[in-house]
Parts: C-alpha cells; structure tokens; sequence
C-alpha cells in the first residue's frame, strides 16, 4: 500500500494513507482507551531525561564514548585506553561497601547491583589487557562478562517467555533493555575466553569452554526462533505489519544488509575460527575423534577454506615430529563496526491522523576494511593466511535477521508514545505534553552498543616449527614487521593484532606448559577405510 504526504504547515506532514507497516488506523484510539496509568509513563519517560550525561546511563553514545580508546589502541597506548575505559565506566553512586575475602572491594557488575559494570565494560577491558599479554586478568573480566551472558541463558532456559524482552523496551527505548552482547559477540566471548585458558596453560576450562560454545550456539539458535516469533504475535496484537522495503524506500540503506558476503554466511552468529581452534587444540593433544567435529562445523560454516578443507578425514595424519610443534597463528586485524542511529520517517496514526513521525533504526558502520597480510614468515617457511570470521559481515547479517523485529517494536513503541503524549496534554495541560513530547524524541534512539575493540577480521596460519625462538615477519601495510617468538612444547597458538598502527604479537606462557605435557610423541591417528571416510562425508 502507498500514501502520500501533505504539508500542514509549521513543519508538520500527514499521510492520507499509511505505507503498510501499520494497517489499523484506530490502533490509537484503542491505546487511549486501555491506557489508565498514563503519568507513570510519563515519568518513566521524562525520566530518563535525567540522566543525560551520565556515563552509565543507557542512553549515551556509546560509539563516540569508544572512539577515543581505539585511537589510543591504534598508536600503542594501552595504559591509557584502560585508563579512559575506567575513567567512562564509573558508577554514578557510591558503592555498598561489599568486599572480598582479602578485604578489597569487590568488583559489582549489573547483576549485583544497578550501580555495577555493564558486559560492554568487561568485554573491552579482557581485550585491552589480552593485548598487554596479560591472559590472566583478561580472563577473569571475560568471566565477568560470561556471567552476564549465562544469566541471560539460565533466564531463557527457565522462561522462554523472555524472548518478548522487558516490556519497558517497547514503551521507551531497546537502549533501556539490560546489555547481554550482540549474538556474534557471545559466541566470540566463549572462543577468546578459549583461548586465553590455552594462553595460560588451563587446558582442562579450554575443555569446557569449547564445548559451551557449541551450546551457546544452539541456545542463540532456538531464542531467535522463539522470539521472531513472539514480536510476530506482539506485531499481530496491535496491527502492525514489518515491510523492510518500506524502509529502505525513505531512505534506509538496506542494500548494505544484502551484499553477496552477507548472504553467503549461515547466520549472524556461528563463529568458524570457534570450532577450527577446537579442532586444532584437539589434534594436536592426540583426542582426535573430538577434533575431527571441530574441524567439520567450522567447514560447514566456511565451505571454502582450503585451510580446513586440508584437514577434514586428515585429522592427526602430518603430525610434529621430536622437538617440533605444530604452531597455530591466529591474525586478528582492525576494528569491529559501530552501531550506529539513523532517522527515518515513518507513518504512525495520531488522533484519527497519519503523520509521518521520525523513528531510530540501527545501522551498521564501519571501520573500513583493514590490511590482512596473505603471509607470515615464521622459521624461514613462508605460511598462507587465511580468513575464517569476518565480525563486519556477521554484525550486517545478525542486523538483517532480527531488522523485521526491530521495526516491529520499534512502530509499536512509537504509538504508544503518541497515546502517552496524547493523554499528557489532555489531563495535564499544554506543559504535560511538552514534557512528553521531549522525552520522547530524547529516548527514541536506535541501540548503538556493541564491543568495538573486537576485530574486525580474523584469521589463521599454521605450520610445524622447530621449539625455540622462531623469527618472525609479516605485512602490516605500512611496511615489513618483524620480531620472535617462543615455540614451546606441544601446543602453542601465537596471537598477532594489527591495529592500521600499532602491532601487537603475543607470546603464550610456555613455562605454564611445562607439566601439562612431556615429550613423548602423539600417536598416529588411525587411517580410516575408503568407504568409511564416503559414510562420514
């Protein structure tokens, strides 16, 4: 269906027919009606007016809030992007005092308190701190933010019923909903915590956390399932329709949801480099009936990578020999995209009329595409490089999935908000209105909160070296790089950041290794017959 816009004067326009989004002209009137509390609405949504400015409101820009600390990151400055990412979090009241065991104050997140730290806090610390090559106090803030992560999974698990989200979310803001991370964003949480329990020697929680990142899929899985469907039946209550092409016909920029790249990934979720490190670390502890699925769900999710392509049905069969490791390199580059707000004028029916109201959708911006280098030099062997995530392309995908249910609430939202301000002005006079009018536009802001310090591309090498120190040198795109690095005994992973600046290259904590493994060589995987190896295919 189509309208048309009429000038009616001080800057306002009305349709003569709504576009399709919503196709129930007396949805107003109805909210009128059914709407007895109309002032505690007010005050919740002048009420955030409040908070402007505060750093831990949901309503900062949370975008230009980071851009500084990823400058900082860009040109070396560790200490200080953590000194500005504590300096942006702290909490807007004192605390209540509650302390650890050995008497220092103990560290709140959200859960514990409203005054705690958010996940977004924990997600750029435990980053800032892996790149300072300190794997044991990233670790523990990515634990934090694993908690946050598994309370939002036990609540799902015990009421699925929250796929509908805090029903504050439809009346204000998805801002004003609790932060549990972007889908991609849990499941990358579970593959770094991974790979700092290697980093440090933990094989045993690398175990575990390898498994509940397959979990963890599967759950993110079944919630979007449950919750398209409840924003349907929520669409459905209140008569409105999503029409993504509405949309992109103001002016949304939707073609950049639709590009080849973003079709060709599964899902916006599913983490490839996840299942390839489960894999690799599998293989080389000798478990190779476990690393086998691993090197297959992460074909399944990048059906054309020669890399993993080499090592499905070869599992265990080019193996280290004495004094050898089989080294992985894991290559991260720039910088996850912003999340970003843009208006986009729509039709909503106010008071028996249509007018084409401004309401916030998000869109995805980005860093622009940084330098991979298609080698590493490590121990004179020249080793290919090879993509396997791209959190850009995942965040646009992730974005198209769940747009239809973002412009379902977000239409809903901004009805009811007309019946609010409506019910203002009638009860409260022409001050009451205003009051709701402001509020309003203040809180009608799409969710601009997402991990920024994540890369924005990841990518693997891998070879066999000699133990020792190995040099080592790359492309970084603004010249040749070159360091080294320590092989130790029969697990080692090599993390390397490149930053468009500043270069970061790991080292894992070989010492901690020591007792986890001795020398002895890993027994050969056993060769499977041709016509078992068709049956696994």
């Amino acid at each position: 269906m189509t309208g048309v816009l009429r000038n009616c004067g001080s800057g306002a326009f009305h349709m003569d027919k709504p576009l399709g989004l919503i196709h129930d002209s007396h949805i107003f009137d109805r909210l009128k009606r059914n709407m007895r509390f109309p002032n505690s609405l007010i005050l919740a949504l002048s009420g955030t007016l409040l908070l402007a400015g505060c750093a831990g409101n949901p309503f900062r820009s949370y975008d230009a809030e980071m851009k500084e600390t990823v400058n900082q990151v860009r040109q070396g400055k560790l200490d200080q992007a953590v000194a500005l990412l504590e300096k942006n979090n702290k909490t807007l009241f004192s605390t209540d005092g509650s302390q650890t065991k050995d008497g220092k104050p103990k560290e709140q997140s959200v859960l514990d308190s409203v005054n705690g730290k958010d996940i977004l806090y924990y997600f750029e610390k435990g980053e800032l701190l892996c790149l300072k090559k300190d794997y044991t106090q990233s670790r523990d803030s990515w634990l934090m933010a694993d908690e946050i992560v598994r309370t939002w999974e036990d609540e799902y698990r015990a009421n699925p019923t929250k796929v509908i989200g805090d029903i504050g979310s439809f009346l204000v803001s998805d801002r004003v909903r609790r932060y549990d991370g972007q889908d991609y964003e849990k499941v990358f949480l579970s593959a770094k915590l991974t790979l700092d329990h290697i980093l440090t020697g933990d094989f045993d929680l690398a175990r575990i956390e390898m498994k509940k990142t397959y979990e963890r899929e599967k759950l993110i899985e079944s919630f979007r399932e449950k919750e398209y469907d409840k924003v349907k039946e929520e669409q459905e209550k209140q008569g409105v329709t999503t029409n993504t092409d509405d949309l992109a016909a103001k002016g949304y920029p939707l073609a950049e949801l639709d590009t080849p790249e973003v079709r060709h990934l599964k899902n916006g979720f599913q983490n490839a480099f996840a299942h390839y490190l489960a894999g690799y670390f599998f293989e080389v502890t000798g478990e190779y009936s476990l690393a086998e699925p691993g090197y297959r769900n992460a074909l399944a999710l990048q059906p054309n990578s020669q890399l993993i392509k080499e090592k499905v049905d070869k599992v265990g069969r080019n193996r280290a020999g004495p004094n050898e490791t089989d080294v992985l390199f894991v290559v991260e580059t720039g910088f996850a995209p912003a999340w970003k707000s843009v208006t986009v004028p729509l039709p909503i029916p106010v008071s028996g009329r249509w007018v084409a109201t401004p309401l916030s959708f998000p869109v995805i911006k980005s860093e622009g595409k940084s330098f991979m280098p298609a080698s590493l030099k490590a121990g004179g062997k020249d080793l290919r490089v090879e993509t396997l995530v791209n959190v850009d392309t995942m965040a646009r995908r992730l974005l198209k999935d769940q747009l239809p249910g973002i412009i379902g609430r977000t239409v809903v939202r901004a009805v009811a908000k007309s019946a609010v301000q409506y019910q203002a002005q009638k009860q409260g006079g022409a001050v009451a209105g205003l009051i709701a009018a402001v509020a309003t536009v203040a809180t009608e802001q799409a969710d601009e909160r997402a991990w920024r310090t994540l890369p924005e591309r990841l990518a693997v090498a891998r070879a066999i070296l000699p133990r020792g120190t190995v040099p080592l040198e790359f492309e970084t795109g603004a010249g040749v790089y070159k360091t080294e690095v320590t092989i130790g005994n029969r697990v080692t992973i090599i993390p390397i950041r490149l930053t468009g600046g500043a270069v970061y290259v790991g080292q894992p904590h070989v010492e901690a290794w020591a007792s986890m493994f001795t020398d002895e060589p890993v027994k050969p995987a056993k060769r499977k017959s041709k016509s078992k190896s068709r049956q696994a295919q």
